[in-house]
């Protein structure tokens, strides 16, 4: 594991902050480190990056900064069974086979590694930025 350095990410979305987003910094070249580097974005909208899932901090060098947001369109069935045994089977069969759209709510560009603005090199120290991710989005993924 390479020494770690503390970083923190904000991201706005439209000027405000954009609230469980996923953060991941991208290596821009060079090895890859073989370790996820992300954040969950809180309710201000940082996201404190941490390396595999218990290491906080980043490494060292030059990282293209990835956001991404998706929520899946509601269900049409009720989260609670019918108390009937048929129609509780019912329920269940056809609430499982239920084909639900999932929506990206931040712009496809931000999403990828080649095509995102944003990037930060992270050093020996403290290390913060501010993104903005534009306007909010609901496109369909397909």
């Amino acid at each position: 594991m390479p020494d770690l350095y503390p970083c923190s990410i904000t991201i706005k979305q439209g000027g405000a902050p954009l609230v469980g987003a996923v953060v991941s910094l991208r290596q821009k070249q060079g090895e890859s480190i073989g370790w996820n580097t992300e954040g969950i974005t809180d309710s201000r909208g940082v996201a404190h990056i941490a390396t595999g899932i218990d290491f906080k901090g980043a490494p060292a060098g030059e990282y293209s900064v990835v956001v991404s947001k998706t929520e899946m369109a509601p269900s049409k069935f009720s989260p609670h069974a019918p108390e009937d045994p048929a129609e509780a089977e019912k329920w269940y069969n056809e609430s499982i086979a239920e084909k639900r759209m999932m929506y990206r709510l931040v712009k496809a560009e931000f999403s990828d590694a080649k095509t995102t603005p944003h990037s930060i090199t992270i050093t020996k120290g403290k290390n913060t930025a501010t993104f903005d991710v534009g306007e909010p989005v609901q496109e369909e993924i397909k």
